[in-house]
């Protein structure tokens, strides 16, 4: 007796891995404009880049620290296998994927919030003076941001 049954075409596998790859850029995108800022920048690296020299050096060597260390974490580790997993699975596993995304993406903000952390504690540290120099740096950095777009 003949099996009716077909398997999936090699090019629904190819559209599924071609439609993951697409969210995962996706996702790192919004990672680097929380860290690094988009194709406009983002107003945090901004204000890290207005500050003085070695503030700024301080600020970006803390948030390399803060990527690195939550490249070993547990969480994120097994977040990586179950994306995996879900991925190779004979039915794609959405829910799975998503909550693995959920978690990359929640480790991403917390080292948003710790460098955003970082950056609140240095300025409440600078007497006025050097709060204004800041400020002036920061406007200049910024005044793409205040021209409305068309």
């Amino acid at each position: 007796m003949n099996d009716t049954t077909q398997k999936p075409g090699r090019w629904k596998t190819w559209a599924l891995v071609g439609s993951v790859t697409l969210n995962l850029v996706l996702v790192g995108m919004l990672g680097g404009v929380m860290l690094r800022g988009g194709p406009d920048g983002s107003l945090m690296r901004a204000a890290i880049s207005a500050l003085p020299d070695d503030a700024r050096r301080d600020m970006r060597r803390e948030g390399r620290e803060a990527f690195r260390s939550s490249r070993g974490h547990a969480e994120l580790r097994d977040a990586r296998a179950e994306l995996l997993a879900a991925l190779r699975a004979e039915a794609f596993d959405e829910a799975t994927f998503r909550a693995s995304l959920d978690v990359a993406q929640a480790r991403l903000l917390q080292m948003g919030d710790r460098l955003e952390g970082q950056l609140i504690s240095r300025l409440s540290t600078m007497d006025r003076d050097a709060r204004l120099a800041v400020a002036d740096r920061l406007e200049d950095r910024t005044k793409r941001f205040a021209r409305p777009r068309d």
